[in-house]
Formats: structure tokens, sequence, C-alpha cells
């Protein structure tokens, strides 16, 4: 007869948290929150790159040289492309902080036992208000 073996720890998933790390451990509303507010402060700074002193200077073009004319037109189309990157980058960091700011308030709202019920409910309105400003941004009638 065989002595009996101590049963072996079964490996670790690696599609499963490890062990240590706690319920919680990877949420917190103030983690979230300052996410959100740090994405939306770098939105709103990228909003600003393309500044107005860069446009093309009609008078630094002789606009009766065609050449110069089509420069003139090459780069203001150039600067119009540029502003108009830095706004579509703006707005998809916009929306994107605004959708974290959002989450964090819907988990704090169902998940926070601590809090009074009318904190709560309006954790949950100011995450409704907020995802449907999000989605009337882009929402038209007409």
């Amino acid at each position: 007869m065989q002595p009996a073996s101590m049963p072996s720890a079964a490996a670790p998933s690696p599609y499963q948290p490890p062990s240590s790390m706690t319920k919680g451990g990877m949420y917190s509303f103030q983690k979230w929150l300052m996410i959100g507010v740090i994405v939306l402060i770098i939105a709103s700074v990228l909003a600003e790159f393309p500044l107005s002193t860069s446009a093309p200077d009609i008078t630094d073009y002789d606009l009766m040289v065609e050449k110069e004319a089509k420069e003139y037109t090459d780069d203001l189309d150039s600067f119009e492309g540029l502003v108009a990157l830095f706004a579509a980058l703006s707005s998809i960091l916009t929306t994107a902080s605004l959708s974290l700011i959002g989450y964090a308030f819907i988990r704090e709202g169902h998940e926070g036992d601590s809090h009074h019920v009318a904190l709560r409910i309006t954790m949950i309105l100011a995450a409704v208000i907020l995802l449907t400003s999000i989605v009337g941004r882009s929402f038209s009638l007409f």
C-alpha cells in the first residue's frame, strides 16, 4: 500500500484573476472619476492645439501669382484639416471621459451601500444625464 500523498495545489488558471486580488480591488469610485476627469482635461487641451494664429495669413501670399494663390489655398486646406483632426480627437476623448464618469456614477450608485438612498439615486440620475447627453449630441430628428 502506498502512503497517502498530499494533494497538489491546482495551478492558477490564466483566465482568472489572482486569488490575492480582492473583489473590489479593481474598482474605486475615486479612481474611475479621476481617470474620466484627466481624459476630459486632455481632450480640452487637445482642442486648443491648432491656434488661430497658425492659420495662413493672406498677406503673406501674392494672390496675383497663380503659384502663390495655389500655395495659399493648399496651406489653408491643410490648416482646416488639422483643425478638423484635433476637433475629432477631442470629441472622441470627451465622449470617452464622460462615459467613464457615467460608469463611475452608475457603479457607485448601485454598489455604494454606505451612502444614503438619496445620494445613490442622485448618482444614477447624474449618470443617466451624462450618457443621454453623449447620445443626444449626434441625434437629430431632421
